[in-house]
């Protein structure tokens, strides 16, 4: 919510109520999480918290199946790298295929330190994490490994029919995130293997970009991902109570998301899929926003030390798809383009 709330208030006249506490998470032994509430527990127009706001909700029900990669992996398992939820089978597949690098990840953790790189296969693995094997010979962007990001609007919508769809667009930028140092396979440092910052704009004609046929393969993936989390029932939409009013042009917006996913090729030009972040790291040096995020700090370092250069101003992006999750439209020279519309399937709340 807070990403969007400058947008609110400038571009459609909203006023920001203010918060109360409403409960907190015990995280874990020595960290609590404190979760707010409108003032008086009213329910206003829009809040990230369902009970407590109208439509549309800036989260869809059903995002951990994108979010998190154990349930991104048992969703579309032949897009992604190998991956291992115990080490017997991890350690079955490195006997069978020789050495490899191993990446611990947090399942429901996302950036760069949600993952540890190692050579050997860990003594033991907690809960929430699972191995995800190196992919073999990465194709690398002037020596260093890189992953393609794109970004994805993700939403339900009620239209002047009466119909409930899904509706995905992606952004037609996309970025190359590219490591600080050289590749090697035998280097496991943050330095070599970690590909968090966005370094490089791939425009719809980047040669990089073409040659690599990326965003038939980007979109394609995606829609593969989108279609089986629809039609498994893995992403619903809250029941619509009968009546409800849209706005003047008949259309709604019951739920939305800017999600983000990464995509790394090999030398091959096969694309994996490495995740999806349904919070992804976004910055406009336009407004002031609280960096909440080790991501937001590097990126608003890199802007304020060289605005000309830093590849990380996102203000167009976010704009736009809150004018498409308010307004149902989007500017002619938008570059978010509609990639899938599919029958939405409403939750039952007697589950």
């Amino acid at each position: 919510m807070m990403l969007y709330i400058h947008y609110l208030k400038k571009d459609y006249g909203y006023i920001e109520w203010p918060t109360q506490p409403w409960y907190q998470e015990q995280k874990s032994l020595v960290e609590t999480k404190q979760y707010y509430c409108p003032l008086g527990r009213r329910v206003v127009d829009l809040c990230d918290e369902p009970q407590f706001g109208q439509h549309p909700r800036f989260f869809f029900m059903g995002r951990q199946y994108l979010d998190e990669k154990d349930q991104l992996y048992r969703l579309v398992p032949e897009l992604m790298p190998l991956t291992f939820a115990s080490i017997a089978e991890a350690q079955q597949y490195q006997e069978e295929n020789g050495p490899t690098l191993w990446f611990v990840k947090k399942v429901n953790q996302n950036g760069g330190r949600a993952v540890q790189v190692q050579h050997h296969l860990p003594n033991v693995l907690e809960k929430d994490d699972q191995l995800q094997a190196h992919i073999p010979r990465p194709l690398l962007w002037d020596t260093k490994k890189c992953h393609v990001k794109t970004y994805q609007w993700i939403g339900s919508v009620k239209t002047a029919e009466g119909c409930l769809e899904w509706r995905i667009y992606q952004h037609d930028l996309y970025y190359l995130a590219i490591a600080d140092e050289p590749w090697s396979l035998q280097d496991t440092s943050d330095q070599v293997q970690i590909t968090t910052m966005r370094r490089q704009r791939l425009y719809r004609h980047h040669p990089w970009r073409l040659q690599w046929n990326l965003t038939q393969l980007c979109q394609e993936y995606f829609q593969t991902v989108m279609k089986r989390a629809i039609e498994g029932g893995k992403l619903q939409v809250p029941s619509v109570v009968q009546g409800e009013t849209t706005d003047s042009h008949g259309y709604q917006t019951l739920q939305f998301e800017i999600h983000s996913a990464d995509w790394m090729l090999d030398e091959d030009g096969r694309m994996y899929l490495i995740e999806c972040n349904g919070i992804p790291v976004l910055y406009d040096p336009g407004q002031t926003q609280p960096l909440l995020t080790r991501g937001l700090n590097l990126y608003d370092g890199l802007y304020h030390d060289d605005p000309e250069t830093a590849v990380v101003n996102d203000h167009d992006l976010i704009q736009e798809a809150v004018q498409l999750a308010i307004k149902g439209t989007l500017p002619e020279d938008s570059l978010w383009k509609r990639l899938l519309t599919m029958p939405a399937v409403v939750a039952d709340k007697s589950k």
